[in-house]
């Protein structure tokens, strides 16, 4: 599939049916499947980033005046210059066939690297790999670990080494990059999950911790690590979101003692659990804590949500739609200072706020894919991903009513992680590649006036499409490992069961 290069928001806003939603079928994998039309509201686009199908996830660095973006994907790494937004240049490549290990098929995919991250100083850039990429399955050897890039010079990207370790899901700069936070599930014979943390000091020789933090039960797994702005280290995954102090003197609650912080060794902060009401799965996704130089990215503090007690996160799992999983939850830290977080049973923290598109006018009905995925917040507006349903942009100035302000839902969309950055938002789509959309003046009206923007779905109808049109919907199935936590798209004619290199 190619990207489409060019679509202005008229055209875009044309194709959208004012009113209603609509869809046509298509038949991947020989099966009758609903196909999306593409709809948009108070969003324009401003370019492409070319050839960047099957993109999962974005970072960024400045090189003096020059502004460069590092796209992860199943094809490899790539950087670009976006100084100019309008007129992206494609700096280097780094290919599968360069970070093949011996014993993969560098015909295939790699794979995740759902969030990456570049250590803006040094310049170097860490890519997470899971048990799956480039063919791997079982029985057999499927090394997991972090490839660490040197991107000194952007345009000349070069692999440092390879740190194979236990897991490979995702990786977190901690302490100034100083450290890496590895989630996922142990692939050792612990099964558990857990951080594995890892000195990057010297990023050549990089030196893994003979111990584990945020330990989970056997079979759960940590998921993703987000830093908030007064450095405190939050860990999503099964039954909890719990937050860490990696630096400084701090009260331990588990021990009532003071003693210092480190990324080896971090003193539990706040967090817990959620309402199995609101989050039914009891599985955080991804999170963030808007506090210090964020705080006004996040909701409005009150007397009731002070300022630093808020924590915003994503639930992702569900079955074939969103009806009753895969939520946008924000919750009060109040009440989980003391280590009531860290209990056998978590304590579940207060909910302010949920949202879903399953409530909402202008959720494509039926068996699309449809979960909360990465989200990112700028200005108390959150660019969410809710894969086949698009981005949406909430504001989330009153924490306990969020409000659809604008959306973006192009054709065949599969939107992974939206992406905030100097007034516009790069969105990973894993079908289209990395779109640089705008608000337009019609989104911050909405916010302004509290407009809840809503999408309307009447039952489908024939489709238009414009320019890119046509092309099929992408079949996803579930990752061999994580089930829809993680889905990948499958490869024609096989299946994703256990050990299976079809969606691989």
């Amino acid at each position: 599939m190619k990207v489409l290069a060019t679509l202005t928001a008229g055209l875009l806003v044309a194709l959208a049916v004012q009113g209603t939603s609509t869809a046509e079928v298509a038949k991947p994998l020989g099966v009758e499947k609903p196909r999306l039309a593409p709809a948009a509201k108070n969003v324009k686009l401003r370019s492409t980033l070319p050839e960047t199908e099957r993109a999962i996830a974005i970072a960024f660095a400045e090189y003096g005046r020059k502004d460069v973006a590092f796209v992860s994907g199943e094809f490899g790494l790539k950087t670009f210059d976006v100084t100019d937004v309008d007129k992206p240049k494609l700096l280097d490549h780094l290919t599968k066939q360069e970070m093949a290990l011996p014993g993969d098929d560098p015909s295939q995919r790699f794979w995740e690297n759902e969030d990456m991250n570049v250590d803006p100083v040094r310049k170097i850039a860490f890519l997470a790999r899971e048990v799956n990429s480039f063919g791997r399955a079982l029985p057999g050897d499927r090394p997991t670990g972090n490839y660490i890039v040197s991107a000194v010079n952007p345009a000349d990207l070069k692999i440092l080494t390879f740190h194979r370790q236990n897991t490979g899901h995702t990786s977190t700069c901690i302490n100034n990059c100083q450290y890496l936070w590895t989630a996922g599930r142990d692939r050792s014979t612990a099964n558990e999950g857990r951080i594995f943390v890892t000195d990057i000091r010297d990023p050549a020789n990089p030196k893994e911790s003979p111990l584990g933090l945020d330990t989970r039960g056997i079979g759960k797994i940590t998921h993703d690590v987000q830093v908030d702005a007064q450095g405190i280290a939050w860990v999503a995954g099964d039954n909890a979101t719990r937050g860490y102090w990696t630096e400084g003197w701090h009260r331990d609650p588990l021990t009532g003692k003071f003693r210092k912080a480190t990324a080896l060794d971090p003193i539990p902060y706040a967090g817990g659990g959620v309402p199995q009401i609101d989050m039914p799965t009891r599985f955080t996704h991804n999170s963030f804590r808007p506090v210090g130089r964020t705080l006004l990215d996040g909701p409005r503090p009150t007397r009731e949500n002070p300022p630093g007690s808020l924590l915003l996160h994503t639930e992702e799992a569900y079955s074939s739609t969103c009806k009753d999983q895969g939520r946008f939850v924000i919750s009060s830290l109040k009440g989980t200072e003391n280590g009531e977080g860290w209990a056998e049973t978590p304590k579940e923290m207060k909910t302010v706020g949920v949202w879903s598109p399953d409530d909402k006018e202008g959720t494509i009905p039926g068996d699309v894919t449809c979960s909360a995925h990465y989200f990112d917040v700028q200005k108390r507006i959150v660019a969410y991903s809710w894969y086949e349903q698009g981005t949406r942009f909430l504001d989330i100035s009153n924490p306990a009513k969020p409000i659809q302000i604008a959306y973006w839902r192009p054709d065949t969309a599969v939107s992974w992680a939206p992406y905030w950055h100097k007034g516009n938002t790069f969105v990973a789509d894993l079908s289209r590649g990395v779109e640089i959309v705008s608000l337009t003046k019609g989104a911050y009206d909405a916010q302004d006036s509290g407009t809840n923007v809503q999408l309307v779905t009447n039952g489908p109808v024939k489709a238009q499409v414009g320019p890119g049109g046509g092309r099929e919907r992408l079949p996803l199935v579930p990752h061999p490992d994580y089930g829809y936590a993680c889905p990948m798209v499958a490869a024609r004619g096989g299946d994703c069961g256990p050990g299976s290199t079809s969606c691989c």
